[in-house]
């Protein structure tokens, strides 16, 4: 019986050594080419950035000369002491100013416009048969209150539509009304209308 015995197994076979010169010189070459293009960037970066430093120096310099001119007027102006006391006199109108504004803002003046809207709403509103003996006008017209007496209740709700055809702000206002028989008079009715507050 014959065995053949294979002596080129993977064990037995000489070993080759996979860094062979010209891989190195690849590798080397490569790193080189490398470092030249990383320098050559980082090169144009720093000219870009001196080229734009030196740009900014001059303008540094042509703000700093005009600064140090309007600090020098400025001096002067100081040193002028009619213009101070016109500076001065200004200021004191400025916040004298400012304060009336301020105290105008801060209170509630009410009503400016006046309350003559109002009465001839009420003129423009009179139903024969209803008098009105009272009114109270609150807060610049914000609370009102009429009363008066009437010879049937059912005028009253009338007298309300009446005013709130009117132009004045009463148009807007939601009235409560309470009537009731006048203690003196059985053949009176006493109303009071009031606007909710």
């Amino acid at each position: 019986m014959k065995q053949q015995v294979n002596l080129y197994l993977s064990e037995f076979r000489v070993k080759r050594d996979n860094l062979t010169l010209v891989l190195m010189l690849q590798i080397l070459g490569l790193a080189v080419g490398l470092t030249v293009v990383l320098s050559a960037a980082d090169f144009w970066r720093n000219y870009r950035l001196n080229t734009e430093l030196a740009t900014l120096r001059e303008q540094l310099a042509v703000e700093s000369r005009r600064t140090a001119e309007i600090d020098a007027t400025l001096a002067r102006r100081s040193q002028d002491g009619a213009l101070n006391e016109r500076l001065e006199a200004a200021e004191d109108v400025l916040n004298a100013s400012r304060q009336v504004r301020d105290f105008f803002s801060a209170r509630t003046g009410g009503n400016a416009a006046g309350f003559s809207e109002f009465f001839k709403d009420l003129s423009r509103a009179s139903i024969d048969g209803l008098w009105i003996t009272n009114f109270s006008l609150e807060g610049g017209g914000n609370s009102v209150v009429l009363s008066g007496f009437t010879i049937d209740s059912s005028l009253v709700p009338s007298f309300v539509d009446r005013l709130g055809d009117g132009t004045s702000p009463l148009a807007n206002k939601r009235f409560s009304f309470s009537t009731s028989l006048s203690p003196g008079n059985n053949l009176l009715y006493a109303f009071e209308l009031t606007t909710n507050r």
